[in-house]
């Protein structure tokens, strides 16, 4: 997994965006830019502070060969999305189902409504296809 790939996952992990993440290296945009397109590669003292930044080890984020793990939702988002517009939508969705079910925003009952109206949802769908 490429150096740019694992930036954006781990941003996307933190809700960060890549301008605060360059101001918090202490680096441009237009070199974050540079980077994740691989036309430069990061300085070793600079890949430090972007590992630190993400939680990750210089060695771990520079090496291509070492992939992250993906979660559930990552690896979802990666193999249906092919546009940015729907990835956007589809990561909100997800942000904003989980926090209905982790914000104590719905009772016990009302989080089963809540999935039951997803199941028939995603019933319905299938049945249009077939």
């Amino acid at each position: 997994m490429k150096l740019n790939e694992k930036i954006e996952i781990m941003l996307g992990r933190k809700r960060m965006r890549k301008s605060a993440f360059a101001e918090n290296v202490g680096i441009t945009y237009r070199a974050l830019a540079n980077y994740m397109s691989g036309k430069r590669n990061p300085r070793k003292e600079i890949l430090e502070k972007m590992a630190g930044e993400l939680g990750l080890t210089p060695e771990f984020l520079g090496n291509d060969k070492l992939d992250i793990e993906l979660t559930l939702e990552e690896r979802f988002i990666k193999r249906v999305y092919a546009s940015e517009k729907d990835k956007t939508a589809a990561i909100q969705f997800l942000a904003d189902t989980r926090g209905l079910f982790a914000g104590n925003a719905l009772s016990d009952e009302d989080k089963d409504a809540l999935m039951e109206c997803l199941m028939e949802i995603y019933k319905d769908s299938k049945g249009s296809k077939e």
